[in-house]
């Protein structure tokens, strides 16, 4: 498995595909890891080289300290991106990973060629909402199941790709 450093820890990254091809970053939602594109990588890898990660805390990357902030999920991006040599990507990030696609476009510009933000939106949910969320994913939870409910949206979205 390959890792990468960040500031106080590391991130597990796949990059699949042709490396003579244009890159395109895959960003993942709260709580899953970067499998959750295992569907759609033989497809984008037809036209790209795919880099997927698992954000710090999600999959095979550690948790870094500081919390759970879009700019430190922002700036690993760049840091792997720094890491791996490359200069500029396309980027397509669902959820919290379009929050992450809409951070590095407005700060990291010049690193983004196109940019993709999938069910996500400039402001998701409240404070409370996310800190609840965080605390089942860090407890092995499901941060989408709040009622007991094992058939969530997540899930569903999820075998249908």
């Amino acid at each position: 498995m390959p890792f990468a450093p960040i500031t106080g820890g590391q991130i597990h990254y796949r990059l699949d595909g042709n490396q003579e091809l244009p890159v395109l970053v895959l960003s993942n939602s709260l709580g899953t890891d970067l499998s959750m594109w295992d569907s759609q990588v033989p497809v984008f890898t037809r036209q790209f080289r795919v880099l997927r990660y698992d954000s710090y805390g999600h999959g095979a990357s550690t948790f870094a300290s500081g919390g759970f902030r879009i700019d430190k999920l922002s700036q690993d991006v760049i840091g792997l991106l720094d890491h791996l040599e490359i200069a500029t990507v396309s980027f397509c990030g669902l959820s919290v990973g379009g929050l992450v696609g809409q951070w590095m476009g407005l700060n990291a510009a010049k690193r983004v060629g196109k940019l993709v933000l999938c069910n996500t939106a400039a402001h998701i949910g409240t404070a409370d909402g996310w800190n609840a969320r965080i605390d089942a994913v860090n407890k092995g939870g499901n941060p989408f199941d709040f009622n007991g409910d094992s058939r969530t949206l997540v899930h569903s979205a999820i075998s249908r790709a």
